[in-house]
């Protein structure tokens, strides 16, 4: 798609021309018009970007789901102290926990709550959400007055810049970051992740292939300052790593992290490491939700979560309203990392002479 490949590349207002053009086709492709509201949303046009992001719904993969044929009337946001409301987090871990800021406005809105949440994280939500339902996105749907898809929150709510709730919602527990403080040495902790969901559609530009990342690794003056880096890579990726961990560049967390609850354990290390640097991926939001600093090594025009350009100025971005602890380091150039992970570097030589400086 033109459009597409234009925002992808910078081009930003060529992009803005050829999505209008898009939106005012009829009839429009739910997949055309769900693709124009992220476009929307990176140039921070929060109200016109809902109502497109809605038709994502008339897709066969939300179309084809129990959710979808329940006989429960979707929720319009209005006050319901006698009802239960059912939420189905509908899209990936990450926009479940970039949309959980919405949560407090929803309880106290209705008399009871369910959810049903991303394959393995019921025990994280039931633990922050003690009073509601907690079930997997695969169970059967549980009885509910009106029901609701997550990511349809921003648009009851109306969400914008000004009023967006802010980061900060969700923290770890105070025993899970015992056990991991017990783990972590030196006097500069930083959590890696460098492999994003593989499946996504933009991964190839996401994820950082891990040995552009030896430079860091391997420098004398980081290490002699007490700078010590973690692995929080849980899934794809970790065996590229092998070689630094068997030379002592890098301590393996992920086998600690997932013999226990992962997404638990790390909100932890979030919480007791100094700085994670994390590409775009469900880490970078839990790190964003929990208003703690992170590093985010991203593509040439990161995602709109991470910034806006409401200028349409490639040149002139603004810092996105939904997190306000992440530091991106964005490519000038789609997939060259070097001089990314060479502004990291120099960046982190910099935290090792400054405490306090991350």
């Amino acid at each position: 798609m033109r459009a597409l490949t234009a925002q992808h590349e910078g081009r930003l207002f060529e992009a803005d021309r050829l999505f209008h053009q898009i939106a005012v086709k009829r009839p429009l492709h739910p997949l055309l018009a769900h693709t124009a509201s992220g476009f929307r949303l990176l140039k921070g046009d929060y109200a016109g970007a809902w109502a497109l992001a809605e038709r994502r719904l008339e897709l066969p993969y939300y179309t084809h789901r129990p959710f979808a044929h329940m006989d429960a009337p979707m929720w319009d946001g209005s006050p319901m102290p006698d009802g239960r409301l059912l939420i189905f987090c509908d899209l990936g871990l990450g926009d479940t926990i970039l949309l959980a800021r919405f949560l407090p406005w929803v309880q106290a809105r209705v008399g009871g709550l369910a959810m049903q949440v991303n394959t393995g994280t019921a025990a994280f939500w039931h633990h922050r959400l003690p009073d509601a339902e907690i079930s997997g996105i695969n169970d059967p749907p549980p009885a509910c007055t009106a029901r609701i898809n997550m990511f349809c929150l921003p648009r009851l709510f109306g969400a914008t810049a000004e009023n967006m709730p802010p980061p900060g919602y969700i923290h770890s527990r105070a025993d899970e970051r015992a056990h991991w403080r017990a783990r972590l040495s030196g006097d500069i902790k930083v959590g890696l992740s460098w492999q994003g969901n593989p499946d996504h559609v933009r991964d190839f530009e996401r994820s950082i292939p891990f040995d552009r990342l030896r430079v860091i690794l391997d420098d004398p003056v980081l290490r002699d300052a007490g700078v010590r880096f973690f692995s929080l890579q849980l899934h794809q990726g970790r065996t590229d790593a092998a070689d630094a961990i068997a030379a002592g560049e890098i301590e393996d967390l992920t086998p600690g992290i997932m013999a226990r609850d992962p997404l638990e354990a790390s909100a932890a290390l979030i919480d007791e490491l100094d700085l994670v640097i994390a590409v775009d991926s469900a880490l970078a939001n839990l790190a964003g939700a929990m208003n703690r600093p992170f590093w985010l090594p991203t593509y040439k025009v990161p995602d709109w979560r991470w910034r806006n350009y409401p200028s349409l100025d490639f040149a002139a971005p603004l810092p996105s309203p939904w997190y306000g602890s992440a530091r991106v380091f964005a490519c000038c150039e789609r997939q060259v990392w070097e001089p990314v992970v060479a502004d990291m570097h120099k960046n982190l030589r910099d935290v090792a002479t400054r405490p306090g400086a991350v």
